[in-house]
């Protein structure tokens, strides 16, 4: 049986010169809002989310991006984002998240089957033409993605204290949008605040479901043993008016001439209750709902004091890369389930932000050389799983499935009070792949993120696709596509965009690729090409499954401070928590290279990396939800240069002579000839709609195995760094692993396995 309720919108109210006398209701203070309960299911139910969640939801019919804001007193309304319409409304509880993969598998839904109201599928005002029409685009004859911005436009959320403020726009009108629960009453009251349109302005208010009829200006839909009654008031004579829609839907139609304040209640019950509530509804107009924009300021602080969570220094001092570790507070007041999946500093480099899959935003402070003073303080909550994080000009965009996320702290309390969406745009729908991972900026300040697939056949033109987004959030853009699971970025030095992907169907190993405009990479169900194509722009080299098994973002060093590796790209490992040293070569215009890894260990998959422009270090994050060796479920660390000497190979060439392998410091000369220290090994994958690909022989393609090729000899040329192996059946190859047994001029020890792939031979 369904149970309705009254949400309050409020729309965009800057100028509007209506009566603010405020409903009882108003005055009295916010509701608290309900503490999740200790139940089954994972670490994130039990959550103290704050006044929304953003998720898709399991209703009918199906929400892809929506709002979930709680009223409290288990009284919950969800606000679709993308069609701008209160969806529905429960009462008994909030959402209840899924337990797949530790909460991200799985759709989450009303957590009561006590449904108050619903609206049908489609958008939640009618257009310029006084039409519910869906003018949205179309991909295999299913809409997608946000509706027109001429017909309406989500603009964010305003946070008055534990209360949330929905706005956007409606044709030429601003909207501000409020609900709250009367626990008295027992019934919904929804208030908008709305600025002239120039023309009549509807919305839909509910589904009515049973026999309806309008009297005193309260519309009673009987359906048996229950009612639902909504009633109206507003600033102005005949401001507001409901009636019954053709799509058997109860209305609210504004005149649009003039500001408007209006509110809704609605009540749902026992029959036999609902002459008293029809009258306690009509005595209800006597009040007028007050404007929201004086609450558009912030109001807190929500969250308290920040926790000081002090770091860990290693204790290796012999070492010339350690890792010191910035301790997540896993323990905390808001039963916050920290798993960090995005990370950027602010000028200065003493306060970071980071981002959890769980919904989080934090700010940590005092990032100095002891990390003795740390804190971490909750600055955002209740974002869409995000998995990308993005500080301009000290400015946080927080990527989620639903939108990009741009955070304002209106007030300076240290807590986000507007959570703007700067671009939402890409289409999501509810498949479990669809994420959306890691932000990045060029040097003209656009965006850019990755969207994974569904594994199958697009459903919609964003599957598994790099995209790009304006600088001003205007404009959303394909940029390549034929990605599958793609768990990472990075942006070189000269806009060279990076991204990574993950064994799977088309995928025969994980790999990393710097990409070009309009370049197509592998996942075939992801080519939006007819015909299929049968071939696909290469990675800069594959990694083979035991060297990572799932791979991360990518960043470059921009530092002088981190050691003889300025200039030069690293590749996080999320599945193996390892970080790689890259070989970057580029032959007639394409990229080619391989990875060394260096000798050091995460507590977690690491995902995201920055360096800092205060100390000149590299700060990695990342989590543990899917396979992964990480012990912890999130991580931040500092990868520190101590000032030892290094010994790694830093730069790899292949020729038609063979292979030139650069190395960090001089290395001596006998051991480099000595051809028993070289071992060198080549293999192949297939390319195919299977689950990866074994690894089969260069020389016999039927046969599954490595190939063992022969290092005619070793030199070492005149700068005593490089050694050219002369390989004289060296040939382009999928993967190779070239492993040194050698020593430094000065005694020590080199023992370094490179992992490589070549598409092209250097003519020399």
């Amino acid at each position: 049986m369904k149970f309705t309720k009254i949400l309050r919108l409020t729309v965009a109210a800057t100028v509007l010169a209506c009566a603010t006398t405020f409903a009882a209701e108003e005055k009295a203070a916010p509701t608290p809002l309900a503490k999740p309960a200790k139940k089954t299911g994972t670490k994130w139910d039990s959550m103290e989310h704050g006044p929304f969640l953003s998720s898709y939801l399991d209703t009918q019919p199906k929400i892809n991006k929506c709002v979930s804001l709680n009223l409290g007193n288990g009284a919950t309304v969800s606000f679709d984002t993308e069609m701008c319409k209160l969806a529905l409304g429960w009462t008994g509880g909030f959402v209840k998240l899924p337990t797949g993969r530790d909460g991200l598998e799985g759709m989450p839904k009303p957590d009561s089957t006590n449904i108050v109201f619903t609206t049908p599928a489609g958008p939640g005002w009618a257009d310029a033409d006084g039409n519910f029409s869906d003018g949205r685009p179309e991909f295999k004859g299913k809409k997608y993605g946000p509706l027109p911005k001429e017909h309406v436009k989500w603009k964010g959320i305003y946070l008055d204290g534990d209360r949330a403020i929905l706005s956007y726009t409606v044709g030429k009108a601003s909207v501000l949008e409020s609900s709250y629960f009367s626990p008295n009453g027992s019934f919904f009251v929804r208030t908008l605040d709305v600025t002239p349109a120039g023309a009549p302005l509807t919305t839909i208010v509910c589904e009515a479901k049973g026999t309806v009829k309008f009297d005193l200006g309260v519309a009673t839909i009987s359906d048996g043993d229950f009612t639902t009654l909504v009633s109206v008031f507003g600033s102005g004579k005949d401001s507001a008016k409901l009636s019954l829609g053709t799509n058997k839907c109860v209305l609210l139609t504004m005149d649009g001439t003039m500001p408007t304040a209006a509110a809704l209640r609605l009540w749902r019950g026992p029959s036999a209750r609902a002459q008293d509530m029809i009258a306690s509804l009509i005595n209800g107009k006597s009040t007028v709902p007050g404007s929201l924009a004086r609450r558009l300021n912030g109001s807190g602080p929500r969250w308290g004091e920040p926790l000081l969570v002090p770091g860990k220094l290693s204790p290796d001092t012999n070492s010339p890369y350690v890792v010191d570790t910035i301790t997540v507070p896993e323990t905390n007041r808001f039963n916050s389930w920290i798993r960090c999946s995005g990370f950027d500093f602010f000028k200065g480099g003493t306060r970071a932000a980071v981002c959890s899959v769980s919904g989080d935003v934090w700010l940590i402070d005092n990032i100095d050389e002891k990390l003795d003073r740390v804190t971490w303080q909750r600055f955002a909550t209740g974002l869409f799983q995000p998995l990308g994080l993005k500080i301009v000009d000290d400015v946080v965009y927080v990527l989620g499935r639903d939108q990009i996320t741009r955070l304002h702290d209106l007030n300076q309390d240290g807590e986000a009070d507007f959570y703007e969406n700067f671009n939402n745009d890409v289409a999501a729908f509810l498949d479990y792949h669809e994420f959306a991972l890691d932000l990045q900026t060029d040097s003209t300040g656009d965006f850019y993120f990755a969207k994974g697939g569904n594994l199958g056949d697009a459903k919609h033109p964003h599957n598994g696709c790099v995209i790009k987004v304006s600088k001003d959030g205007s404009k959303l853009e394909t940029f390549a596509n034929g990605l599958r699971a793609p768990n990472g970025m990075g942006m070189g030095p000269n806009d060279e965009i990076s991204v990574s992907d993950n064994e799977g169907n088309w995928v025969p190993a994980s790999r990393f690729s710097i990409i070009k405009r309009g370049g197509f990479y592998g996942h075939v169900n992801n080519a939006f090409k007819t015909p299929k194509p049968t071939t696909y722009d290469n990675p800069v080299c594959w990694l083979p499954k035991n060297i990572d098994n799932s791979s991360g973002g990518q960043v470059w060093v921009t530092s002088q401070k981190w050691g003889p590796f300025q200039g030069d790209m690293l590749h996080l490992s999320y599945g193996h928590c390892a970080l790689f040293k890259v070989l970057l070569d580029q032959v007639d215009g394409e990229y080619q290279g391989g990875v060394v890894k260096f000798p050091l260990k995460f507590d977690s998959g690491i995902m995201r990396g920055r360096f800092n422009e205060r100390d000149g270090q590299l700060y990695v994050a990342g989590l543990n939800v899917w396979q992964s060796d990480g012990a912890r479920k999130g991580a931040v660390h500092r990868v520190r240069y101590t000032g030892k000497a290094v010994n790694m190979p830093t730069k790899l060439r292949a020729t038609k002579q063979g292979v030139e392998l650069t190395f960090t410091s001089p290395l001596d000369e006998a051991s480099v000839a000595d051809v028993g220290n070289w071992a060198v090994e080549q293999w192949n994958y297939k390319w195919t709609s299977g689950y990866g690909s074994p690894e089969f022989s260069v020389a016999d393609p039927a046969k599954k195995g490595h190939d063992k090729i022969e290092v005619k000899s070793a030199k070492l040329l005149a700068d005593k760094r490089t050694v050219l192996l002369e390989i004289p059946t060296i040939q382009p190859v999928m993967q190779m692993k070239i492993s040194a047994n050698v020593k430094a001029a000065d005694g020590s020890p080199v023992k370094q396995d490179v992992w490589n792939s070549i598409w092209k031979l250097a003519g020399n």
